[in-house]
Parts: C-alpha cells; structure tokens; sequence
C-alpha cells in the first residue's frame, strides 16, 4: 500500500497523526566518508612534517570532487582545527576560477557553500585573503560583497560597494542596484546613506532627480518609524515634496507626491483643513493618471469620514467606483460606502452594497464584506437588536474618527448590556482588536480563544483561532490542525498549513 503513496502526501499525513518529520537531513556521499576517514587517519601521525604533507596531499586530491566543502567534512575539518587547510584549499578553488574569468561560476560556488550552511567566518576569510593578496583585483571584491550579500550583511555590503565606486568611478549603477535592494527590504537607515552618496559623488547625473525621490520615500518611512518624532522632520518633509514639484515639473511620477504630502498632514500633524487642500490640488492635477486620482479620492473621502463629514465621504466614494470600475480601487470603494452606511444605521443600503462585494475576488475585501452583512443579518429584524446594533455601529464609527477613549467606554458598557445576545461575539471581536492595538498581546489571546471556544460556527470562529495561534506562535498543533478540519475555506488556510509543515 505505502508504495504507491507520494511522499509529500505521506509527509502531510504523518503531520496530521502528529509525528515529527524531518525533510532536507544533509546525506553524506561516500567520497565525503571516505575524505573524512582518510583525514582522522592523517590528523594521528606524530611527526608534524609528515602529516603537513598528506594534508597537503589529501586536500590537493580532492580539489575537484568538492569532497571538503559539505558541511559534514567542514565540521570535521573544524574538530581536528585544521581551518587554515580548508581555508587554503578553497582559496585556491577561488583563484582558479577568477583566473579564468568565471566569476559567476565563482559565485554560484559561493551560494553551495551557504546552502551547505558552511560557517561564514571560515568562508569569509577565504575571500578576505584574497582581496588582501590581488587588491588591484575587482573579482574578489565582488565575491566577497556577494556574500555578504547572501548572509544579509548588508552594512558590510555597503562598505565594500562604496569602497569599490569610489575606486572606479563606476558612475553609481551598482551603488543604485544595491540601494534599491535596501529599500526593498525596509533598510531605512542604509537606504538614506546610499542616495545621500549617489546625490553627492554624481550632481549631474541625469538619474539625479531618481536619486532624490527615493530618499524622499526613504526619510518618510525612517520618520514614521521612530518612536519620537519632532514636528520639524514632518515640516522639512513636506518642503522636500514641494522641492521635488518644482525641480521637476507635475508629471505621472512627482503627482504621487501630492498623496504623500497630504497623508503626513492629516495622519501625523492631523491639520484636517491643509490635507484637504493637498488632497483636492492633487486630485485637479493628476488627470492625467486615473488611478492615482481615484486613491487621492478614496483618501480624500477617508478624511471626510474622519471629519465626521458622512455625506462629502459618501460622493467621494461614489465617485471612485464610478471612475475605475472593477478595479481594487472601486472594490474598496464600495466597502467603504457599505461601511459608512452601517456606521450611520443605514443597514438596508450597507447590506445591499456588501451582498455585491460577497462576490469579489479580492479576499480581504470579500472576507469583511460576508462578515459585516451577516452582522447586519443576525441583528435586525427585532426592534431590539436593531437599537443594539445601531449602537454598536456608533461605537465602531467613533473608533474611524480616532475618538478611542470614548469607543472603548462605550463598547465596555454595551458587552454587560448584551450578555448572552446575537451580538456578543461581535463585541468580544472589536475588544480583541483594541486589545491588538494598544500591545496587549496576553488580553487579545485570551479573548479570541473565548471567542473561539464559545462561538467556534459563528462568524469570527476561523478569524479568532487563527489570531489566537498567530499570537502564541504557531505552537499550539492541535489547535492548528482543528483549524484545518473546521475551516476548509478559510482566506488563512494555507498559511496554517505552511506553518504547521514546519518542525
């Protein structure tokens, strides 16, 4: 019978009876064992001259077979403290395969050593001696930054990357490569560093004006990043985006400026009045681009519902879904009319409006559009639970316009009013939301696994266990495997398998 059975499938099925399966276990070839057990047997020989020379021997042998880069004969090698053979030996590797201009090969090389999970100390003073011993020589700077590069060093990538323009002049294409990288991976700090020397090593490089926009996105990200922030790194900001309009002209890539502008104003400095005039001077200038239009829209109609502005939020929206119909601007354009119509107790439109977004392909938005028409569904019908709620959908409104404290009394007092009603689990949900916000990890666990425990068919059953797992870190594989069973359609599905395929 088990003949026949695949082994990814085996694997799934020993995960879910709960046993510990072990994929990727390093095999050891027999040139590997053989390597090995010739080395112990040198590594015994009492006279120094004469083991030297079978190192020698033994190493030069096996240059070719890769018998001592696997990470089983590297620990060896490490046990006997012979890291200066190994070292010597793969240098020389290194050598030959510069000398013959192989450098991609070279680095390819270099990729087997890390996924062997060779120790980067031993590795990187391979490539050191070399830069040490041909400094005239660009290759073994370039493989030394590539693994760097691998063991995401990236300080140390960027000494060597500077070093290395600043010898050559190289115009800054790499430095440029690099620094986009950074951005990539949220290096905020190193990104700034990097533009800062492009702007100033090339002013009149035509890609200088690139340079500056990055840096620009780059000071804003290492600015809501900090925990501290003076006011005056907002204001400069905001001097730099007009800078950028006016050394550049309004155009399909500056235009986007205008949205950053207008965000730090009304989510940083929350001056409403000069967001809105960002907003609509953006709005009248981006014709030109129609989706960048539409999200200064649907902004501009987020800050109107900030305002309290139920209305003026209300033509906003409409207007986005009309202008870019069936696009994810429109989709969540109309979730946010279908939302601001339950805020305000409008229940027959909002519901109306998330019965067509039940359908989207976009499965956060179908995901809240199928959870809030529910809502609506369960509550209404019965005068009283229609009053309650209402209430409860103040509540959640009082939380879009950042009135928290008032929310969070509020809510307090409509869980002892709505004990053991429909609209319980609904309230327990929002509280656990809180809970995440202000970083109280431990009140948020606990209350999506009541919510769990208590309401495990409702609505916010699959949302609850799967935060509640995120939460305690995966850890809990009975609960995960419960989750598979109970919720075969849920958006959260493949991330718990992934995490429960993990040892």
């Amino acid at each position: 019978m088990w003949k026949s059975i695949s082994k990814p499938f085996l694997v799934l099925f020993l995960l879910f009876l709960g046993y510990h399966v072990s994929l990727g276990a390093p095999i050891i070839k027999s040139s590997d064992s053989l390597f090995v057990q010739k080395l112990h047997q040198i590594v015994q020989i009492k006279k120094e001259k004469k083991k030297f020379k079978q190192l020698d021997e033994l190493f030069t042998k096996n240059l070719s077979n890769n018998s001592f880069l696997t990470f089983y004969s590297f620990n060896e090698i490490i046990k006997e403290n012979l890291a200066s053979f190994w070292i010597k030996y793969c240098g020389q590797i290194v050598d030959k395969l510069i000398s013959q201009q192989e450098l991609d090969k070279s680095k390819d090389w270099l990729l087997d050593l890390y996924e062997q999970r060779i120790s980067n100390r031993e590795v990187e003073q391979v490539l050191v001696s070399l830069v040490q011993a041909k400094p005239e020589q660009v290759e073994p700077v370039e493989l030394l930054i590539h693994w760097y590069g691998l063991n995401q060093q990236w300080e140390k990538v960027w000494i060597h990357r500077r070093a290395l323009d600043m010898r050559l002049k190289q115009g800054g294409k790499e430095i440029t490569d690099f620094g986009i990288m950074a951005f990539q991976r949220q290096q905020w700090p190193l990104v700034n560093q990097v533009f800062d020397y492009l702007i100033k090593s090339y002013p009149k490089s035509p890609q200088v004006a690139y340079w500056k926009q990055i840096l620009l996105a780059s000071r804003e990200q290492s600015i809501q990043n900090k925990q501290a922030i003076d006011k005056t790194e907002f204001s400069n900001l905001i001097q730099s985006y007009r800078d950028l309009r006016r050394d550049r002209g309004i155009n399909p890539t500056t235009v986007e400026s205008y949205l950053s502008e207008a965000r730090i104003f009304l989510f940083q400095l929350n001056q409403l009045d000069s967001a809105e005039k960002v907003y609509r001077k953006g709005i009248e200038l981006s014709e030109f681009n129609v989706y960048v239009q539409a999200q200064m829209k649907l902004e501009l109609g987020d800050l109107y519902l900030f305002a309290g502005k139920k209305y003026d939020a209300l033509i906003q929206y409409a207007q986005v879904e009309k202008q870019v119909k069936d696009s994810p601007i429109a989709y969540e354009a109309k979730l946010k009319m279908g939302k601001l119509y339950y805020y305000t107790g409008d229940f027959e439109l909002a519901k109306a409006n998330f019965d067509v977004l039940k359908q989207s392909t976009q499965k956060e938005i179908a995901n809240d559009a199928l959870n809030l028409s529910w809502v609506i569904e369960d509550n209404t019908g019965v005068d009283s639970l229609e009053t309650a709620l209402k209430t409860f959908a103040t509540i959640q409104w009082l939380y879009e316009q950042k009135k928290v404290l008032e929310a969070d009394s509020k809510l307090e007092q409509l869980l002892k009013d709505q004990k053991g009603q429909s609209l319980e689990d609904d309230i327990l949900y929002q509280m656990a939301s809180r809970a995440l916000e202000k970083s109280q990890w431990e009140e948020a666990k606990k209350l999506y696994k009541e919510i769990y425990e208590r309401f495990e068919l409702d609505i916010y059953g699959d949302d609850a266990l799967y935060h509640y797992l995120r939460l305690n870190g995966f850890k809990d594989r009975e609960l995960g495997l419960q989750f598979i069973t109970k919720y075969p359609s849920s958006i959260y599905l493949q991330e718990i398998r992934s995490k429960l395929a993990k040892p």
